[in-house]
């Protein structure tokens, strides 16, 4: 049974040095889009009670989402799937504004934020890929 040659001595801090910066472009790739989801909610947590239970605030709020959202992912072309998840995300933000009861509300709110973070998330994805 052959072992496989070791990289040559002076050679191995390197092929380290090249492993961390690898770990920490993985780490950048995974906590950049958590963070960056993450900091309205963050902003949102800060501010004061009245503040948050009032429709204008959640009118306000998304008007940029659909200003930064709308470009970013329908801009090239995006396929008819990724295209049907952006519409129904505005839909379901525009509904939940609509709606009278609470609960729909943020069932709409929380529906059409996930399907914008899916449709971000695969954007990058396909981006990352070419």
């Amino acid at each position: 049974m052959a072992s496989s040659p070791s990289p040559a001595p002076d050679k191995a801090p390197w092929h380290r040095f090249g492993m961390g910066l690898s770990v920490l472009c993985l780490l950048h790739c995974l906590a950049l889009p958590w963070l960056l989801t993450s900091l309205p909610v963050v902003v949102f947590a800060a501010l004061p009670e009245p503040l948050r239970h009032n429709e204008w605030f959640h009118a306000a709020l998304i008007g940029p989402v659909l200003l930064v959202s709308g470009p970013v992912l329908l801009r090239g072309a995006p396929g008819k799937a990724q295209t049907m998840m952006v519409l129904s995300a505005f839909a379901a933000l525009m509904g939940g504004l609509l709606m009278d009861n609470e609960i729909g509300e943020r069932g709409l709110t929380m529906t059409g934020a996930g399907l914008l973070l899916a449709a971000h998330w695969s954007r990058l994805r396909q981006h990352h890929r070419h």
